[in-house]
């Protein structure tokens, strides 16, 4: 194992002995406010995409969540995704704000990809099969993109953890570049739920 990627999981360990010694001493006080309870598990999550993006050497990373945004005739409910969070590098374009309410079915083959391969990576995304998400990919200024399921503890997938490359596509991705996407997946789910 290389020794960052050591010192990231004993740090993540330690974060995590350490929320769950201080919720027990916290559990006898007043619930804290809603809105600094989410900024703090937000800042939390920015810090979690800055040393994705960082160790990667990408120019992007992101969460998109997906939710219910609202109901068909039939009752049936409309599933979508948003941006939650983003970070770029100086220079790159900032997309949250232009990537919400996805619904689900007008990117049908990319969330299938990513939910039955765990990943959705492709190092030039002229090979994205998704013409629709290779549409929205292009007018993003990407060249290479790496997704993986953000889940819960139970297996449920709540969202999605992705970076992009915009200056430059990369030749091809790494199982260590995936493994660690993946890891911190695992963290920013723990802030999510």
């Amino acid at each position: 194992m290389e020794i960052t990627t050591i010192i990231a999981s004993i740090i993540t360990a330690l974060a995590t002995i350490a929320s769950v010694l201080i919720g027990k001493k916290c559990m006898n006080r007043k619930p804290a406010c809603p809105v600094s309870e989410d900024t703090a598990h937000s800042a939390n999550v920015y810090t979690a995409l800055t040393y994705t993006m960082k160790e990667l050497g990408a120019d992007r990373a992101y969460v998109l969540e997906f939710h219910n945004g609202g109901h068909y005739y039939s009752g049936r409910g409309q599933q979508k995704f948003s941006c939650t969070h983003e970070i770029a590098e100086e220079g790159i374009s900032r997309e949250c704000d232009h990537s919400q309410e996805h619904r689900v079915s007008n990117y049908h083959d990319y969330i299938t990809e990513l939910i039955n391969n765990k990943e959705f990576k492709y190092s030039n995304i002229n090979d994205v099969p998704d013409s629709s998400f290779l549409s929205l990919l292009r007018r993003s200024g990407v060249q290479s993109i790496c997704n993986v399921p953000i889940k819960t503890l139970n297996g449920k997938i709540i969202g999605i953890l992705g970076v992009d490359f915009v200056k430059g596509s990369v030749d091809r991705f790494t199982k260590k570049q995936v493994e660690l996407i993946n890891r911190q997946s695992k963290i920013v789910a723990g802030y999510l739920v």
